[in-house]
């Protein structure tokens, strides 16, 4: 079922690549329809035209030789006569031919004023074409360690994906595959309780809890006895046994209390779905396995061979026991078959894409996952590195903590918002009337400093690494998320000096109308926000979004030093135009996770 109907906004891709495809038909009748799609690129920086297409240079080079052009010797030719072919449609005002034999497309007026009142009216609404229930696995950290900055990216990336799939209508579980059963938690029980007996009525803070793992592994690796004991626990905890499942609820409880407090800061929503919910089914996946005959030993482990992959699936391990890739083929079958899901995607770094792919094609060859029905795609990122390109380590050599991140970022935020309004204390931009409270400065900055992490990590490309820099993630010009917000702010304050008490009631009243080329610059960019939204679904490439974001905002910053917007005879139209670019802002804040702040 589909929500294309009333109210939508439009793909003004689809409707430019009907438009051109009826113009090429037109001109050359004897084409086959079905052979060829049209390509578009869009053209930001141009007030002539929003989009070219290098199609005809493709058509030509494809049916040259069966004499279907006439006369026509040239791939410039052939476009310069699509180009001047006469097609009624109410989208594109003009399309020309340049070199090469490519095609500029210039958008109709009246259907950009009309694309721009309707989002004013009806708000932005996404034409999902297809409704997919979707499951994104991201964040998933192990339990007794607290998060740190190796859980960034997979947090980030995965809660914009989220609330971009959302968006788009798209049924949507969010799945924190935590790290919170297996061999581990044999030696951690074992010396937790050796060193805290009394747990239950005296419990470990997170910290002594991660010290304990990093003592216990000690002792793990140097003392055999512990070892044996160690092993011991964990048959005791696979068989349920009440004093280690005691133990190890307040271990995970302990975990989750902390990295939840990560989550509300962040803004994250997640449901547990950890290792430990697919045990109870690990013995039988494996039977299944068995059953299909893809199952082989080898040097007692029981493995799944991949067509051309060196490492096998390891569904049993040599000593009898189950690890990631069992637990990662029941979690496959479980949200195919059991929750009905359409697509999966798993954000980790991109180290774990061979593990991911065997884990596909083990589902594909237990008939679970059938492409093009089912979709199962790794959305792999690159590392987060020190300022200098290297791991990132604290000055001891331990990994960087993310609450320690966030504290930093926050701090330095509230520095730069002391500074900016220092700045504008004559009587600039943003003073009149603006003056934070203590608890606004402190939420100001919250906003500002978590803002400027996410957004730095989203707008690049995410099979990159990258360095984490704060003074570049808080520069306040440049693509970052404090020249966005500062965008977003100076955009507000227009619209309040406006003197407009109701924008609800002023929008139903008044109708936008282009009077400037560069308020049409701007409304184009507008109208692109569907197609660039699907790109990103399509691609899983947030960074999209992102230069999406940051273009807005410079053609807002332009058209400040090309006209008016208060005080001028065209200021109801200008003020329409402010409306819908705070709309698409506000809304493409929300998607990357950027909470914006109103005043300054």
């Amino acid at each position: 079922m589909d929500q294309i109907g009333v109210n939508t906004m439009r793909s003004v891709q689809k409707l430019i690549k009907s438009a051109i495809k009826t113009r090429v038909l037109t001109a050359f009748p004897n084409l086959p329809q079905n052979s060829f799609e049209i390509q578009l690129e869009t053209v930001s920086n141009n007030l002539n035209y929003e989009y070219k297409t290098p199609t005809v240079i493709r058509i030509f080079n494809q049916f040259k030789k069966q004499n279907l052009f006439g006369d026509l010797k040239s791939e410039v030719e052939v476009a310069q006569k699509i180009a001047s072919t006469e097609c009624q449609d109410n989208v594109i005002q003009k399309v020309e031919a340049i070199e090469k034999g490519y095609l500029t497309i210039q958008l109709n007026n009246q259907f950009i004023e009309d694309e721009i009142n309707a989002i004013l009216i009806n708000g932005l609404k996404f034409p999902l074409e297809k409704k997919q229930k979707v499951v994104v696995d991201f964040s998933s950290p192990n339990i007794a360690k607290e998060m740190h900055v190796g859980h960034l990216r997979s947090t980030i990336l995965g809660e914009s994906l989220c609330r971009i799939l959302e968006f788009q209508g798209q049924e949507v579980v969010r799945v924190n595959h935590i790290g919170d059963w297996g061999t581990q938690f044999g030696m951690l029980i074992n010396h937790l309780l050796e060193e805290y007996p009394d747990y239950q009525t005296n419990k470990p803070a997170l910290k002594e809890l991660e010290d304990l793992y990093k003592e216990a592994k000690k002792k793990f690796d140097s003392n055999e006895e512990f070892k044996v004991k160690s092993q011991q626990y964990v048959v005791k905890l696979q068989a349920l046994d009440p004093v280690c499942i005691d133990a190890w609820k307040m271990i995970c409880e302990l975990s989750r209390q902390e990295y939840n407090k990560i989550y509300q800061r962040l803004n994250v929503k997640l449901t547990e779905y950890g290792e430990s919910y697919y045990n109870p089914i690990l013995h039988e996946i494996v039977k299944e396995c068995e059953a299909k005959g893809i199952v082989e030993l080898d040097k007692g482990a029981k493995i799944i061979r991949v067509k051309g992959e060196k490492v096998p699936l390891m569904i049993v391990k040599s000593d009898g026991g189950y690890n990631y890739d069992t637990t990662d083929m029941a979690a496959a079958k479980t949200r195919i078959l059991e929750w009905k899901c359409d697509r999966l995607l798993y954000l980790t770094d991109v180290g774990q894409s061979s593990h991911f792919k065997l884990i596909f094609e083990g589902a594909k060859l237990m008939g679970w996952h059938q492409p093009p029905i089912t979709s199962m795609e790794h959305m792999g990122f690159g590392l987060v590195l020190g300022p200098d390109g290297k791991k990132f380590k604290t000055r001891s050599g331990d990994t960087v903590k993310l609450t320690k991140l966030l504290d930093k970022a926050k701090k330095r935020a509230l520095n730069q918002i002391k500074q900016r309004i220092q700045e504008n204390q004559q009587g600039k931009e943003f003073a009149t009337g603006t003056a934070l409270s203590p608890e606004e400065f402190d939420t100001a900055a919250e906003r500002m400093g978590i803002a400027a992490i996410k957004y730095y990590d989203l707008k690049q490309s995410r099979i990159s690494d990258y360095n984490f820099d704060y003074d570049k993630m808080l520069d306040p010009k440049g693509n970052t998320a404090v020249y966005l917000m500062y965008s977003y702010v100076r955009m507000l304050s227009i619209l309040r000096k406006s003197g407009i008490q109701d924008f609800e009631v002023y929008k139903t009243e008044n109708k936008f109308k282009i009077t400037h080329p560069h308020e049409r610059h701007i409304a184009t960019q507008l109208l692109r926000f569907v197609d660039v939204i699907q790109s990103i679904t399509d691609q899983l490439a947030i960074n999209w979004l992102c230069d999406y974001i940051y273009d807005i905002c410079v053609k807002i910053a332009e058209a400040y030093n090309q006209y008016r917007i208060l005080n001028d005879e065209h200021t109801q139209t200008r003020l329409l135009l402010c409306e819908a670019i705070r709309m698409v802002l506000l809304q493409s804040f929300y998607l990357v996770g950027i909470e914006p702040i109103e005043k300054i």
